[in-house]
């Protein structure tokens, strides 16, 4: 109850104390009593000073406003592109354009088109003759648009042949053009019988046509230019040095004259222009004249000494003469770097066309290193490519045994120094370490325990690191598959790798093999069975029941047909143990 009291009090005393505020009504005062109390809660919000000056401080920008218009904007301008491209594509008017034309539209547009051609005598071949869909329809982006386009004319097309012989020149053209005929050629002449635009005479090369002929026929027609004017007979020439050599040719055929070109250097005139002429232009000459024409070969080009020129200068030079220059570079008995030769001699007249080679020294001497270890193959190759360069290395070789391999360089005469590019090197090479040949002939009527079949000489032969040469050849006496001759003796020395010939019967024949279960090893060699098999016996360590000391297991199963010389495995139980 105090610390109300209390409290109380210092609320009334501290209202009383506050001042009023213009305009503002004061509170009633608490009474004592009340069952609650009332009191105002007033802002810590205070404005701010005034500045020295007296002006309020400005306000920060707000920036968000033009971030805001921005948006609405770019936001605008996306909503109206999706708008534009919603609208498709606006089909143009194809009809008459380029096929290449139409091609750049419909690439441009994003549109793909579906091409029909056919032949037509209307529309020029390539362009487009017909549409769909039509002009200003509009189809979506990736849509197709059908194009039909001309051929051009079918020249396949045939047509009655007409009465060429009596028709004029002007009626000759207007058929051809008429009909599309391509191959119609047109040339005149004089003739004193036959009058002026009437037909002389006309060919077709073609042995198929009789009444008609195809729009490519080729027809050749000759027309009368009439009766020769006598004045006609006389030919002007023409300032031959303003025409070119096709064109003065093509003017003497015309003009029933003979050309005669003659070349000759000219420091600047042009290659291949008229610099003179026999005959003066405007002078009148007779038909079959002969008129001599000098034609330029262009600036005289003389091949200079390049002995004087190293090789970045000698490049520059050629470019300068305008000789077009290769650089070859080899090995020879001057420094690296002097020059060797030239392929055209100096103070020769360059032809055009001609490559002028300049040969130029790598050096006298080459670095050799060491090809022991490496076969003489190597060695070969390496001096080879040196000798293509223009050096003369000779490999002389001696050969004997070692235990290197058959090939290996076991020994080099000159290794990790500098020789001369005129140079022999002398090597040793190893022909494989000695092996004695065995015996591959077992005595005649021999079994396969004795005899030696392909596949044992294989092995045999790849022990000893010989080459076998395998023929097939028949022999009377021999087992299949048994060698009976060999082209080295038996016991001969020679080196590894040696070629031998051995010759074996064919083993094509089959035998059936029989159940060796249950013999004893002295019962199936005294049969006949290593004439028909390659047999080996296997012994068991412990004993199996039923099989004292006879044959309990076969490699091959009974009763299987194999090839005579068959290889099969026994095994043999041991006796049984004593009791």
């Amino acid at each position: 109850m105090d610390d109300n009291n209390r409290f109380l009090n210092n609320y009334k005393k501290k209202t009383a104390e506050q001042p009023e505020e213009p305009g503002k009504e004061t509170p009633p005062a608490v009474k004592e009593g009340s069952p609650s109390l009332r009191y105002e809660e007033k802002s810590a919000f205070r404005p701010p000073r005034a500045s020295a000056g007296g002006a309020p401080p400005r306000r920060r920008p707000n920036l968000l406003i033009p971030v805001i218009i921005a948006a609405v904007i770019v936001v605008g301008g996306i909503i109206a592109l999706i708008a534009v491209l919603n609208q498709g594509v606006k089909v143009a008017k194809l009809e008459g354009m380029t096929l290449n034309d139409v091609q750049l539209w419909a690439s441009d547009n994003g549109v793909r088109l579906q091409i029909t051609e056919q032949y037509n005598d209307t529309v020029d071949e390539k362009k487009v003759i017909s549409q769909d869909p039509a002009e200003d329809a509009r189809i979506s982006k990736g849509g197709f648009v059908k194009i039909l386009v001309s051929k051009g004319h079918d020249l396949t097309v045939t047509l009655p042949l007409p009465d060429i012989k009596n028709m004029t020149q002007e009626e000759i053209e207007a058929w051809a053009a008429q009909n599309f005929m391509s191959k119609v050629r047109i040339t005149s002449e004089y003739n004193s019988e036959v009058p002026k635009g009437r037909v002389i005479s006309f060919e077709i090369n073609d042995n198929t046509v009789v009444d008609n002929v195809k729009r490519n026929t080729p027809i050749y027609i000759i027309v009368s230019k009439g009766k020769q004017d006598e004045t006609d007979v006389l030919v002007t020439l023409p300032n031959f040095k303003e025409k070119s050599i096709s064109e003065s040719y093509v003017f003497a055929n015309e003009n029933g004259l003979t050309l005669k070109v003659e070349e000759q250097y000219d420091d600047y005139a042009a290659k291949g222009a008229i610099i003179a002429q026999s005959v003066k232009a405007d002078e009148k000459v007779s038909k079959g004249t002969e008129i001599t024409l000098t034609v330029s070969k262009g600036k005289k080009i003389v091949v200079v000494d390049f002995s004087e020129y190293s090789k970045q200068k000698a490049q520059a030079k050629g470019t300068e003469l305008g000789i077009p220059v290769s650089i070859v570079e080899e090995y020879s008995t001057l420094a690296a770097g002097k020059f060797i030769s030239q392929s055209i001699p100096a103070d020769t007249v360059y032809e055009e066309g001609d490559v002028l080679e300049l040969y130029y020294s790598l050096g006298n001497k080459i670095v050799i290193g060491s090809f022991v270890g490496q076969t003489r193959d190597a060695m070969e190759t390496w001096a080879k490519e040196l000798n293509g360069q223009g050096c003369s290395i000779v490999i002389k070789a001696s050969y004997t045994q070692s235990n290197s391999a058959k090939g290996t360089i076991i020994y080099q005469s000159k290794a990790n120094t500098s020789i001369g590019v005129n140079t022999t090197i002398s090597i040793t090479v190893s022909s494989g370490k000695a092996v004695f040949v065995p015996d591959f002939v077992a005595p005649e009527g021999s079994g396969y325990d004795v005899a030696i079949t392909r596949e044992k000489a294989l092995a045999m032969c790849e022990s000893l690191n010989i080459v076998p040469v395998f023929v097939k050849a028949s022999k009377a006496g021999r087992l299949p598959g048994e060698i009976w001759y060999q082209s080295v003796a038996a016991g001969k020395e020679v080196s590894e790798g040696t070629t031998i010939t051995l010759k074996y019967n064919p083993s094509d024949a089959t035998v059936t093999m029989p159940d060796f279960t249950g013999m004893t090893e002295a019962e199936i060699r005294s049969g006949t069975y290593f004439q028909q098999f390659t047999i080996t016996f296997a012994y068991a360590e412990t004993y199996v029941e039923g099989y004292p000391e006879m044959v309990y297991q076969q490699s091959v199963r009974a009763e299987s047909k194999v090839v005579s010389g068959a290889a099969i495995t026994l095994t043999i139980s041991p006796a049984a143990p004593a009791p």
